[in-house]
């Protein structure tokens, strides 16, 4: 019998440098839904991989915050800003009332930023090997300080979140539009829902534009008991998930993982939860800038008023 589900949405905080990598493998793992087999020694193996396979999306969930002082021998970090990912700006740092270079990114972008320009500063700052591109980078920029990682004191743009969310297929197939963040996704190709680790069973999204009880939502769920049972039968037959997959309507679950920094949020709720938007792509984004205006209120106030209220 088919499990249904509610939509949600939380935040993957990550505080420490010291945590990166296995923030990344938390993220990481949602595509194969393979979390049950984190361990404390799992993340460097498991990063490993995805950096020799070259799928280095993975990796843009982690983002780090540097600050350099604004002298002419840094400068030319400021004719760098082509990596995609990567976010530069001069500003005042609010501790000192000094003028320094902010740069930050996510870890693709700083690989990218060593492999395009031989920029190996701020790989080196973080100090963790496994994402170093050469052994002995060499350093181009002077006094390279590691201010933090995910949020900062400065301007919105290097401030990043990371979200989990439970949504449909479709809300997700809108969502992912969105060229200035970065996801991972629970594979349907690679998760065969016929296994036992998913209970044998297919898992969809309540929908929330269908009234429960009504007679059109009798024939959507009769829908989804059909083609679970087609699903299972053809699983039965041998097929493999990547044959399965084509079999999936978009009310099916799936996991997301989202990050982008503040001023892509702010544009992807005015867009998402604005009632041009499908109502499952409303509800879960809704619930995300609700649960972001808790926790960073200064940065979400507009939006929150604009589509929550009061």
């Amino acid at each position: 019998m088919v499990r249904i589900v509610e939509s949600g949405t939380e935040i993957y905080f990550l505080d420490k440098p010291e945590d990166i990598s296995t923030h990344i493998e938390k993220c990481g793992r949602t595509c194969y839904k393979s979390e049950n087999m984190i361990t404390e020694e799992t993340a460097v193996p498991f990063i490993s991989g995805i950096l020799k396979s070259g799928h280095e999306s993975v990796i843009e969930h982690a983002n780090v915050i540097f600050s350099l002082p604004d002298i002419e021998e840094n400068r030319k970090i400021l004719q760098m800003k082509d990596i995609r990912g990567l976010n530069i700006s001069t500003e005042k740092d609010p501790n000192d009332d000094v003028m320094k270079i902010i740069v930050s990114g996510n870890m693709r972008a700083l690989r990218d930023l060593a492999r395009t320009y031989d920029v190996h500063d701020f790989l080196l700052t973080i100090g963790n090997p496994l994402f170093y591109i050469v052994a002995e980078g060499k350093r181009q920029f002077s006094d390279v300080t590691f201010e933090s990682v995910q949020t900062s004191r400065f301007s919105a743009a290097h401030n990043y979140i990371t979200t989990h969310s439970v949504c449909d297929v479709g809300a997700y197939k809108d969502i992912t539009r969105h060229r200035l963040a970065s996801f991972s996704i629970e594979s349907t190709r690679f998760c065969n829902y016929a296994k036992g680790k998913f209970g044998s069973e297919l898992t969809f999204i309540e929908p929330c534009n269908i009234e429960k009880g009504a007679e059109m939502y009798a024939y959507w769920s009769h829908c989804m008991e059909m083609i679970e049972q087609t699903y299972m039968k053809m699983a039965a037959l041998g097929a493999k998930a990547d044959q399965l997959r084509m079999l999936l309507p978009h009310s099916t679950k799936a996991d997301m993982i989202m990050s982008a920094n503040v001023p892509e949020w702010k544009h992807i709720f005015a867009l998402r939860c604005h009632s041009a938007a499908h109502p499952s792509v409303q509800q879960v984004m809704k619930k995300m800038l609700q649960a972001f205006y808790q926790q960073w209120p200064s940065f979400f106030a507009d939006e929150y008023k604009q589509f929550i209220g009061e």
